[in-house]
């Protein structure tokens, strides 16, 4: 059972998480455009409606996407508020998914987006 989790987390997770990232630029969804633009105004705001989400997921037993959301959030907001925190190459991973939004989908891991070949491999500007 501990190996299910592990590579939910490690595997399922990251690559649940650049479908419906990609998926939010693809169809260009609004909260998250509003994301973007607040990181180049320097005003990014909390994630809130995770609040909401993480919940409902561990009651409806879905234990893993439950754990997998609850990384996202934790990686996301580290990335934005608390830099320091989080590994280097995750964290210009992301940075550069603010400057290039078509690249680096993936939040709480690099390798989603080495599979689906949407990494951005350049050095930060």
């Amino acid at each position: 059972m501990i190996f299910y989790y592990l590579f939910n987390i490690l595997v399922t997770n990251p690559i649940i998480e650049w479908i419906i990232h990609y998926s939010m630029h693809k169809y260009n969804i609004d909260f998250h455009k509003q994301h973007h633009l607040e990181v180049h105004k320097n005003q990014t705001e909390k994630e809130y409606y995770f609040l909401l989400i993480i919940p409902i997921l561990y009651y409806t037993n879905y234990i893993s996407l439950c754990i997998g959301a609850f990384n996202y959030v934790l990686t996301h907001s580290c990335i934005h508020f608390l830099p320091k925190y989080v590994d280097i190459e995750l964290l210009e991973h992301h940075i550069t998914h603010h400057k290039r939004p078509n690249y680096n989908f993936a939040v709480s891991s690099v390798f989603p987006d080495i599979l689906f070949d949407t990494r951005y491999y350049k050095d930060i500007e």
